[in-house]
């Protein structure tokens, strides 16, 4: 029997919990008046004004936070013209993204002592789903007399397994913002009141452009990821490097699971899978019109926190990737991706488990996505 499709699971869910939402409502509008507040702080905000009964603790103010101001901007802020024009390059992103089943592809070195070189591959085809949302204004980060402005999305990734024994089930889930940086003149707003008016340099120093893009990313294995970069934007279609995902260590034994050292074999070169989704595209006569570049790395003055156990035994020294941001001919948007993730294992060296040496290995993934809504 086949399995229900993951996108359709989640509509379910969503509608379940709307459901118990309003039976809580309903179970807020019935009950006594005894303990109301309490009551009616476990439903729905609009309930909360039909609240009269006062708190029990009298230090405490009679106060009731508006629940309803929206972190995300309405409709993901595509719609609002101010909030597009600070976003830059990553104004295009907003939006839900999905690929098609076979569109990605992951290469993925697994620690695993019983292995004859102490590790496995377990390289994965994928489908995933992204979605990226502007929050409401700026985030100011400020230097005494003038200030570094981010604007910024969020978003949400959630990768599936895209055939095999475990055919749609959930592979990997992240979240995490991108911040587009620019310098301003230091605002506090009502604050701006003599004496305290922001002495502002003139010239205002400039935002470097080689740091205007930051990624963070929280990954539940326990890393948090801050990647630093640049953007570009240029006409026509990218040119899709070819990557390399074989271990620069441990000399031709550990590379021979990945196979013949070929661009056209996704083992080795897992980039193989954008350029046959750009040579698909031109098949069917539609071209790449413009391309915006997003491309971050965190030895970029960025940084990696690592659990204790991934320290130890699978650190992440590295992260890089570059994104592809792609206006179709035919009016669609696409977007494309290479992620390389630098793992250091500790595996074991020789036949003796006690001794073990550090190795690193990329984890490189690429997929293609193409914008739904």
């Amino acid at each position: 029997m086949s399995k229900p499709d993951p996108i359709a699971q989640l509509q379910v869910e969503i509608a379940q919990l709307q459901s118990a939402f309003e039976d809580l409502n309903k179970q807020c509008s019935t009950a006594s008046e005894r303990n109301a507040i309490l009551r009616c702080a476990t439903c729905i905000p609009q309930q909360l004004n039909g609240c009269t009964e006062k708190a029990t603790n009298t230090q405490q103010p009679n106060f009731i936070p508006d629940f309803n101001i929206p972190l995300i901007a309405a409709g993901g802020g595509d719609k609002k013209c101010d909030i597009l024009e600070k976003l830059g390059p990553l104004a295009g992103l907003i939006g839900t993204w999905v690929s098609t089943r076979y569109g990605g592809f992951n290469v993925m070195p697994i620690p695993q002592d019983n292995a004859p070189n102490g590790f496995i591959l377990k390289n994965t085809p994928y489908y995933e789903v992204m979605t990226f949302s502007a929050i409401q204004g700026k985030v100011a980060n400020r230097a005494g007399n003038y200030e570094q402005d981010a604007y910024t999305i969020f978003y949400s990734q959630r990768v599936f397994f895209a055939d095999g024994p475990q055919k749609d089930e959930l592979v990997h889930a992240e979240n995490g913002s991108w911040l587009h940086q620019v310098i301003a003149p230091q605002g506090q707003g009502t604050l701006n009141i003599a004496p305290w008016v922001p002495d502002t340099p003139d010239p205002l120093p400039k935002q470097e452009e080689n740091r205007t893009i930051v990624k963070q990313v929280s990954v539940p294995h326990g890393n948090s990821i801050l990647a630093i970069g640049h953007h570009d934007r240029f006409r026509g279609a990218p040119k899709i490097p070819v990557a390399n995902s074989l271990p620069a260590v441990g000399g031709n034994s550990f590379k021979v699971p990945y196979g013949t050292d070929i661009p056209e074999n996704p083992n080795v070169n897992p980039n193989i899978v954008l350029q046959v989704a750009l040579d698909s595209l031109y098949q069917q006569g539609i071209s790449v019109v413009d391309t915006t570049v997003l491309d971050v790395d965190t030895e970029t003055d960025g940084n990696i926190a690592n659990s204790p156990f991934m320290k130890a035994h699978s650190d992440v020294p590295r992260f890089k990737t570059t994104l592809w941001l792609e206006r179709l001919s035919n009016g669609r948007d696409m977007l494309q991706y290479t992620q390389d993730i630098t793992l250091d294992f500790s595996l074991i060296s020789g036949k003796e488990p006690s001794k073990r040496s550090r190795y690193k290995f990329p984890h490189i993934t690429a997929n293609t996505l193409f914008k739904v809504q």
